[in-house]
């Protein structure tokens, strides 16, 4: 990883720990600076209509068993498969952690209707790996965490369930939470996306405070997406002023790599794990990124 892509990487996370309360980290006015002039260059994401519209349900649920160990780590976009413009920063990180951060966790039990979208944000089960991606220049809003985690206890669908409610049903529209200086306020607001073969949910989660490089507050942006027992998770964040927006054409080859990898789509022939079985439903063995 080179020395700037290691202070962005720092960065941003520094960052998405502070504006969520879910760490001791310095004010937000110690937090390096960080470059945002190729932001307004995005792609923005495929909302129609009404940006505050719910996203559509999605395509209909797939049974299949979690991925695990080295086809869980395949899933993920390599960098032969990336658009142009593109880059992938290596390696992939496997997840240590399988708990929510205690101070998330204290706002669940508070805010029970929020528990979903806290757990979508801040839970990586201990069978999951993930990458950072950049497109263009290596600034906050060109940067997408890319996370694949598969759910041993089965419990995938559910879950997706609970955290569509809580996003498109009005279940979840905020909260606020500790983060040991007086807390923070979280607006959590559903993200349309249509058109994904998979059911998936988008939502965003704003805050007042945690802007790098202009005024106002931070703005992490989400989707999920699932084929049965195994997900991806995609986020990317910037200051709001610069309308931070998931990039299809990340989103949408990752989804379909995932569908290959499954056995759930056409054949990918850059995956080389496409051709094998699917991987047994059996408790996975344990792997682990934090991020």
């Amino acid at each position: 990883m080179t020395a700037p892509t290691a202070r962005v990487a720092s960065a941003i996370l520094t960052l998405l720990a502070l504006t969520a309360g879910c760490a001791s980290s310095p004010s937000p006015s110690s937090a390096p600076a960080v470059s945002t002039s190729a932001v307004s260059t995005s792609v923005a994401s495929p909302s129609v209509g009404d940006e505050h519209a719910a996203p559509e349900p999605g395509a209909a649920w797939r049974p299949a068993a979690a991925l695990s160990g080295e086809r869980l780590a395949s899933v993920l976009l390599p960098d032969a498969d990336l658009p142009s413009g593109s880059t992938a920063e290596a390696p992939a990180v496997a997840s240590t952690a399988t708990a929510l951060d205690p101070n998330a966790e204290a706002a669940s039990r508070q805010h029970p209707e929020c528990a979903p979208v806290l757990r979508a944000m801040f839970e990586r089960p201990a069978e999951s790996v993930g990458r950072w991606y950049v497109t263009g220049n290596n600034v906050l809003a060109n940067r997408t965490r890319i996370d694949v985690a598969g759910s041993a206890d089965g419990l995938s669908r559910e879950r997706f369930e609970a955290l569509r409610a809580a996003v498109t049903g009005g279940g979840c529209t905020g909260l606020r939470l500790d983060n040991g200086n007086g807390g923070v306020q979280l607006t959590v607001e559903p993200v349309p996306w249509p058109g994904l073969d998979v059911p998936a949910v988008g939502f965003r989660v704003r805050t007042p405070t945690g802007a790098v490089a202009s005024a106002g507050g931070f703005t992490r942006v989400y989707l999920w997406a699932a084929v049965g027992d195994t997900r991806v998770l995609f986020l990317t964040a910037d200051d709001t002023a610069h309308a931070p927006a998931l990039r299809p054409e990340l989103v949408t080859p990752q989804v379909r790599r995932l569908l290959a990898v499954t056995g759930d789509g056409p054949a990918d022939p850059a995956a080389p794990a496409a051709s094998a079985p699917p991987a047994p439903a059996g408790p996975p063995a344990p792997a682990a990124s934090a991020r």
